[in-house]
């Protein structure tokens, strides 16, 4: 996937290392921050996502990136 110098992308965070808060109390944090690149209409760009990510994506409709992570919590 050619990204060009100073190009503007849409992207998608899917962890974070600051703290979130879910609505039943549990607090997630992750080792390191990660983003996934997408097109105008949501899709990812990519073929494969590393690590684990929220699943917070799913609510969001980016259902298609939930399916391509090994893990979500």
């Amino acid at each position: 996937m050619p990204l060009e110098r100073s190009e503007v992308i849409r992207a998608v965070i899917v962890r974070t290392c600051k703290e979130f808060k879910c609505e039943d109390g549990i607090i997630i944090r992750y080792d390191d921050n990660a983003a996934a690149i997408i097109d105008q209409k949501g899709n990812p760009k990519g073929t494969r996502v590393f690590g684990a990510i929220a699943e917070e994506l799913r609510e969001l409709n980016f259902t298609k990136i939930v399916s391509l992570a090994p893990e979500v919590l």
